[in-house]
């Protein structure tokens, strides 16, 4: 049996997609001189999936065409040529409408193959995301890696599907949506499948963090609550946290350091930070290993301590991305944040202190979002003065309480999934602001963002915007339209 997982291409006019991996799917037309996304996250899902069906014999490979910058009709001919009996790929809120064509062209040319779609589309629309879409034969719900494998194992064998966990399949009399699966243990999975990729285009330079650089993640799983965020209802489907071994993952970093020239690597958790434990082990790991080179982490303002920056500092912690999403207190009760924006600030200033960069992230157009709420968030901004910044556009996914919450109001005005793009385009108005009013808010933030930067670190933007520069006229030329344009 061969068995394709594929993370295809997704384009809408001059826009490439960002989809596997990504918390926050989105289209952008800033591209680099390869012709691909200048930010491309590590799909790790798929990575992983191919490297346990590899390591149980099968005959799988994992193409990543977004990275590779490969067109549709290139990847249907690829396709086509290697004859695949099992393919699955994920699919994503705004991708659903294109990749539902995906499926249909590879349907044409693989009549007899059996193709299965993943991801978060398919734990919150389960079985009606089947009627909808005659050329799924099959789902896989939630953490989907070890499903993968089981079914691939039982059409291997002729065996049925039926009893499957994780599995959304037809049968002779309708769609059945079987009982869910564990989540598995990570420790038990094997190292994404890297080897066939072009690993030196997974880059995430914020916080001016060196590039290129690879992605790594140490842990699964937030028990937070925020409303918007997808990946924990449709990836997780609970609050559940398991961590990985620190002496595993050092030996990871080491091998992926060695194989490949990254100057730098980031730990893509949901909350890096929340075992102190689990950090200072793993802070020791690389020290061990004497990597030498500077990572970064994707954390929780308030958790960290000055024992364990200062413990992280010394393996090397370079800059650290922090999810503020609002300086209003009563937004922040809202989407059930539960973050204290005194602790908050408290640990920006502590954490500047030890040397370490600051990228903080926000949200503009949550519930209860008012011209007010916006200028109180950027005034704490102001004030913090953070190295790095990032603004997104609340986007209510199909299985968030914020989605659920955006339909009782009838918050929602985009005609298509396709239109739920965070980076720039607002799928949902607030009660005192419309979409419209949201989408000029990010486009001005994002200006007063730049100059930030500048005045925080002049050096550094002058190394980042003249490298893009060279890399992507068109990232410059859309600063510059904006400015205009204000």
């Amino acid at each position: 049996m061969k068995i394709l997982v594929a993370n295809p291409p997704w384009r809408k006019g001059n826009k490439y997609g960002i989809r596997s991996g990504c918390r926050f799917p989105y289209l952008t037309d800033e591209l680099g001189r390869e012709g691909v996304p200048l930010w491309i996250p590590f799909p790790f899902t798929p990575a992983q999936a191919s490297a346990l069906l590899k390591k149980n014999d099968f005959d799988a490979q994992f193409w990543d065409c977004i990275a590779e910058g490969e067109t549709l009709e290139g990847f249907i001919a690829r396709v086509e040529k290697y004859k695949p009996d099992l393919y699955i790929q994920e699919v994503v809120t705004p991708s659903l409408p294109y990749d539902r064509e995906v499926f249909r062209k590879i349907r044409e040319v693989l009549p007899g193959s059996f193709l299965v779609v993943a991801g978060s589309m398919v734990t919150s629309e389960g079985a009606a995301l089947l009627e909808k879409v005659p050329f799924f034969d099959a789902g896989l719900t939630y953490e989907w890696e070890e499903t993968a494998l089981e079914l691939a194992e039982r059409l291997s064998s002729g065996k049925s599907l039926n009893g499957m966990p994780g599995l959304i399949h037809r049968t002779g009399t309708g769609i059945i949506t079987e009982k869910r699966r564990p989540a598995p243990d990570l420790n038990a999975l094997p190292w994404s499948d890297r080897t066939s990729l072009p690993m030196l285009r997974y880059n995430d330079d914020f916080a001016f963090l060196p590039v290129p650089n690879v992605q790594f993640y140490t842990s699964r799983g937030c028990p937070y609550r925020c409303i918007f965020c997808d990946w924990i209802n449709t990836r997780y489907g609970d609050r559940t946290v398991r961590f990985r071994n620190p002496t595993d993952i050092a030996d990871e970093v080491e091998y992926c350091m060695k194989k490949w020239p990254f100057k730098a690597y980031y730990f893509d958790d949901d909350t890096f930070n929340l075992k102190k434990s689990h950090v200072l082990s793993l802070s020791e790991e690389l020290r061990r290993k004497n990597i030498n080179k500077p990572w970064a982490a994707m954390c929780r303002a308030d958790l960290f301590d000055a024992e364990t920056l200062a413990e992280c500092r010394k393996s090397g912690l370079f800059a650290v991305k922090y999810g503020v999403e609002s300086a209003d207190k009563a937004i922040l009760k809202t989407i059930k944040k539960e973050l204290s924006i005194e602790k908050c600030e408290e640990n920006i200033i502590l954490t500047k202190q030890h040397g370490i960069k600051v990228h903080l992230t926000i949200v503009i157009g949550l519930p209860g979002e008012t011209e007010s709420s916006i200028r109180k968030t950027w005034k704490f901004l102001k004030k913090v003065k953070p190295d790095y910044l990032q603004f997104s556009i609340a986007t209510p996914y199909p299985g968030t309480e914020l989605y659920a919450l955006a339909l009782d109001n009838k918050w929602i005005e985009a005609q298509d999934f396709s239109d739920f793009n965070a980076d720039s385009q607002a799928a949902m108005k607030t009660n005192s602001l419309s979409r419209e009013r949201i989408e000029e808010w990010v486009r001005k933030l994002n200006l007063w963002r730049i100059g930030m930067q500048f005045i925080n670190n002049p050096i550094d933007c002058i190394k980042l915007y003249s490298r893009k520069a060279i890399s992507s006229p068109k990232k410059i030329f859309n600063i510059a339209s904006n400015l205009l344009n204000r």
